[in-house]
C-alpha cells in the first residue's frame, strides 16, 4: 500500500466510523477524571469540546474549501445562538439558575464568577454557551453532509419564500402562552425557564417551518437530539446535579419535576429536559435557514417571495 493510499484509507475511517470512536473519547476522558476525584464543571466542557474538535475536521473536509454557504450558514447560526444564549443567561439567569459555590470567598469549584443581573454566574456557564451550540450545529451539519446525506431534501429554492406563517404553530403558541399564564396563576410566580423555552422553539418556527421545514433533514435531527439528550443525561442529570455545579430556582420553573435526577434540595425540573430537544430544533431552523438564504441567487427573494 502506498503512502497516498494509507492516508485514504486513515480519512476514509476516520469520516465513516471517527463519530464512534469520538462518542467513547467523549464519554471515557470526563468519567475517568471523575473516577481520580479531578472531574469539576470546567474539565466537564470536555463533553462539547471534543466532539467539536473531530467535527469541525468533519465537516471541513466534506464541505468546499473557502467560505461557501454551508460554512457561512454554520458560522452565522452556530454564533447567533452564542450570542442570545450569553446574553440571556446575564439578563435572566437568576430567575432560573442556580450557582452556590459563586458565594463562597473562592468560588468553590468555580474558575471565576462574573457579575449578572440579580447576581453572579460562573465562567463556566459562559463556556458552555459558547461549545453547546456549536457542537450541536456540527452534528446536525454533519449527519446532514456525510452519514445521513441520502435523506437530504434538494435545495430547490428558486420560486419558494423562506419566510412564512404557519397558523397551526401560531395556534400552538397560543395554547402555550394560555398554559403558561395559567401555571402563573397557579403558582403565584411567573415560569421564565418554560417562557423562554418555548419563545426560543415555538417563535422562530412560525414564521421558519412552513418552509424550511422541507428542506431540513429530519433524520439528521434525530440523530443530533439523540446525540444531545444522551451527552446531557450524563453530563447533567448523572454529574452535574449530584455534585452541586448548578441547580434550578424553583420560583422559575412550571413546578413539574423528574424526581430520579434530583438531589435533596437541588429540583430537576421538567424544563431542562424539554431544553434537549427545544435546542436542536431551533438550531436545526436557524442553520437550513441560513443555508438557504445563502444558497439564493436573490436574498430578498428569498425572504420575501418574487
Amino acid at each position: 500500500m502506498t503512502t497516498n493510499s494509507r492516508r485514504e484509507a486513515i480519512r476514509s475511517f476516520w469520516l465513516e466510523l471517527g463519530w464512534l470512536v469520538t462518542l467513547v473519547i467523549t464519554f471515557a476522558i470526563p468519567l475517568g477524571l471523575d473516577a481520580v476525584g479531578a472531574l469539576t464543571y470546567f474539565t466537564s466542557l470536555l463533553f462539547w469540546l471534543i466532539p467539536i474538535v473531530y467535527l469541525s475536521w468533519t465537516f471541513m473536509t466534506v464541505t468546499a474549501a473557502g467560505q461557501g454557504r454551508r460554512r457561512k450558514a454554520l458560522l452565522i447560526s452556530a454564533l447567533t445562538i452564542v450570542v442570545l444564549g450569553v446574553v440571556l443567561d446575564f439578563l435572566l439567569g437568576f430567575k432560573t439558575l442556580r450557582f452556590p459555590d459563586c458565594a463562597k470567598p473562592d468560588w468553590g469549584n468555580y474558575l471565576l464568577c462574573l457579575p449578572a443581573v440579580g447576581g453572579t454566574i460562573p465562567v463556566e456557564e459562559i463556556l458552555f454557551y459558547a461549545l453547546g451550540p456549536v457542537a450541536m450545529t456540527l452534528a446536525y451539519a454533519c449527519a446532514d453532509e456525510k452519514w445521513l446525506r441520502y435523506y437530504n431534501p434538494p435545495d430547490d429554492l428558486l420560486n419558494v419564500r423562506l419566510l412564512q406563517i404557519s397558523w397551526p404553530l401560531v395556534y400552538t403558541a397560543a395554547g402555550a402562552i394560555s398554559a403558561l399564564f395559567v401555571a402563573w396563576q397557579v403558582n403565584g410566580s411567573f415560569p421564565t425557564y418554560a417562557a423562554f423555552l418555548s419563545a426560543g422553539a415555538l417563535l422562530p418556527a412560525v414564521f421558519l417551518y412552513r418552509c424550511i421545514g422541507g428542506l431540513t433533514n429530519w433524520p439528521a435531527f434525530a440523530m443530533t437530539t439523540l446525540y444531545v439528550s444522551v451527552t446531557s443525561v450524563i453530563w447533567e442529570a448523572t454529574l452535574a446535579i449530584p455534585r452541586g455545579w448548578w441547580g434550578y430556582e424553583p420560583s422559575g420553573m412550571l413546578g413539574w419535576q423528574i424526581k430520579a435526577w434530583g438531589r435533596d434540595e437541588t429540583i430537576f425540573p421538567i424544563e431542562a429536559a424539554f431544553v434537549w430537544l427545544a435546542a436542536p430544533f431551533f438550531t436545526v431552523l436557524l442553520y437550513e435557514f441560513a443555508k438557504a438564504v445563502m444558497h439564493h441567487p436573490n436574498k430578498r427573494a428569498a425572504l420575501l417571495g418574487n
